[in-house]
This record gives C-alpha cells, sequence and structure tokens, in this order.
C-alpha cells in the first residue's frame, strides 16, 4: 500500500512538472511563470520583471528552418538560465519571447542597466552558437508597484519593449546607424563569410600549389578558358625522373626521390603557380602570367638539383 501511494504521489509530482514546463526549452510555461511570480509578489511584495524578445526570428526560421530556429531558442534558454540565479523566475510564455523575474528590490536604473547587460551578453556569444550570426534581442523592464501583479508588471515591461523595437525601426528609416540589419543583409553577410571560410586554403603553405592529376586538369581548363578573354600567358612543364643512361630508376629508389623531387619544385615555384604527380616518374607544373625566359629559368633551376647519377 506505501509503495502504490509512494508511486502515486511520484506520478503526480512528474504530471504537475509536466504541466508547468514548456515543452521545448525546459523553462517554465506561461501558466507557471503567471502562478509563481503572483505568489512571490504576494509574500515580498518587491521584484522586477523583464520581457526578452529575439529580433527577426521570423526569418530564422524561414532561412534555415523550424528545426533550426527551435534549436537557437534552445540555445537561448540555456543562456538565460546561467544569467539567473537560483531564486528567480525564468520562463518562455510564447513563441520568441522570455520573461525573467528577480524577487528583489530594485529601481530603474538598475532594470535598465541590466537590460543592456543581456542584450550585450547575447552579442557577445560565439556566432557559431547560433547558426554563425550574432543574435539580437530586445529586453525591457519594469520595477513593482504597490498592488502589482503579474500581468500588471508584464504590461509595463512589454509596453516598453514595443516601444524601443518601434524607435529602432524609425532609426533605421531615418538613415541612423546602429545594430539592427535587416535580416536579409544580416543572412547574406553570414553567408559569405562561411563560404570564404570554406573555400580558402587551411593553413596556406608556401610555394607553389600541388593538387592532384584530376583537380589539376580541371585548373588547367578553368585557365584555358580564361586566356580567351584575357591577355595572359601560361606554360606548361614536364619533369621527369631519369638514370644518367636515360632509364628510369630502380623502383625501391623513384618513392623518396619523387617526395624529395615534389619539396624541390615546389619551393622552387611561385605560391600562383599548380603542379601535379604526372605518373611514378613525372610532375606536371603549370607556371601562369610568365615569360619565355621566366619559363626557362624556372625549368633550369629545377634541373640544377640533381642527384648522384640521376638527371631530370
Amino acid at each position: 500500500m506505501n509503495d502504490a501511494f509512494l508511486s502515486l504521489l511520484e506520478e503526480n509530482k512528474r504530471l504537475s512538472h509536466l504541466a508547468e514546463t514548456d515543452w521545448l526549452t525546459g523553462l517554465y510555461n506561461r501558466m507557471a511563470v503567471e502562478k509563481k511570480v503572483n505568489e512571490l509578489l504576494s509574500k515580498r511584495q518587491c521584484g522586477v520583471l523583464f520581457v526578452i524578445d529575439v529580433d527577426h526570428f521570423k526569418a530564422i526560421n524561414d532561412r534555415y528552418g523550424h528545426l533550426a530556429g527551435d534549436g537557437v531558442l534552445q540555445e537561448i534558454a540555456h543562456a538565460l538560465t546561467d544569467m539567473t540565479l537560483c531564486n528567480d523566475v525564468i520562463g518562455r510564455i510564447g513563441g520568441d519571447e522570455f520573461v525573467i523575474f528577480m524577487p528583489i528590490r530594485q529601481g530603474p536604473d538598475f532594470v535598465e542597466s541590466r537590460c543592456r547587460q543581456i542584450e550585450q551578453h547575447f552579442r557577445d556569444l560565439p556566432r557559431s552558437q547560433f547558426m554563425e550570426s550574432s543574435l539580437s534581442l530586445t529586453v525591457c523592464g519594469s520595477c513593482y508597484q504597490k498592488g502589482d501583479s503579474y500581468s500588471r508588471l508584464f504590461d509595463r515591461a512589454d509596453q516598453c519593449l514595443l516601444k524601443e523595437k518601434a524607435a529602432r525601426r524609425k532609426r533605421k528609416r531615418s538613415g541612423e546607424t546602429g545594430p539592427d540589419r535587416s535580416p536579409v543583409d544580416r543572412s547574406l553577410e553570414i553567408d559569405i563569410k562561411r563560404i570564404s571560410r570554406e573555400l580558402s586554403e587551411p593553413g596556406q603553405a608556401n610555394g607553389a600549389y600541388c593538387q592532384d592529376f584530376d583537380n589539376f586538369v580541371n585548373i588547367y581548363r578553368f585557365v584555358e578558358r580564361r586566356l580567351r578573354r584575357a591577355k595572359s600567358s601560361v606554360y606548361t612543364i614536364l619533369i621527369t625522373l631519369m638514370d644518367e643512361g636515360g632509364d628510369f630508376p630502380v623502383l625501391q629508389e623513384i618513392g623518396p626521390l619523387m617526395d624529395s623531387l615534389h619539396e624541390m619544385i615546389q619551393y622552387s615555384l611561385r605560391s600562383g603557380d599548380v603542379f601535379t604527380r604526372y605518373s611514378s616518374c613525372q610532375f606536371l607544373i603549370m607556371v601562369c602570367d610568365a615569360t619565355d625566359l621566366q619559363t626557362d629559368s624556372i625549368a633550369e633551376r629545377i634541373r640544377e638539383n640533381r642527384w648522384k647519377g640521376l638527371s631530370l
């Protein structure tokens, strides 16, 4: 009987927790926030309520999808939780709107300072935490006044938030610069920066650009197309490793010798030149924007670096 009673208590506790919890973020839901804030106001007769709205959240959903948007809301919930104390009430009251209630006695200066602190905290978070975009929030608050309930506190803070957003839109229309930009502009800037990072050569090495043969062919064909419109020059050099008798080296020696030749070629050329391994004993080089004399000089410089019993 006792076990059954304890099990029933545990189940009621679990259901009660589910009833007051936002399914996505794990924070209090709207009804639970209102209930708990009213209880604290009745008991302490003080407090500060902050209303937090995510700027341009619809653009995140439209561009990246609702699953990505849900992930952003979860990250916001975690960050806000880290900024609050155990006695504070924090909840998601709908869509992209959150509230924080602090059961403390403070004035307007504290409210203003804390609002700006929360906004700045999210601007300073790593871009990667929010799909490589710095997140913009609008935060406004209100202090307890005698006779206040949760709804009256919330209405005052929410009115301040609506005025703040309207003022930002007005500043933007009048041409003033500020942190708010078009969500489309922000998204495009994010995409361009991400693409640039993906395209850029990681850990750029000195010397010529070494590629496998298939990529070398693609680069050559691109340059070939470019030459049809631009006045430039491209020379192709074939380097073959042979012994003094004009034969290829023995199989056991080819690997180390070709590795050494690879390094020699790389550092004998410029960073704008490209080369590839063409066969077991050959390298193919593409020299861009050079004269006949410069190309001959490059080939001769490589040929002069020879080993005993071998030639190029």
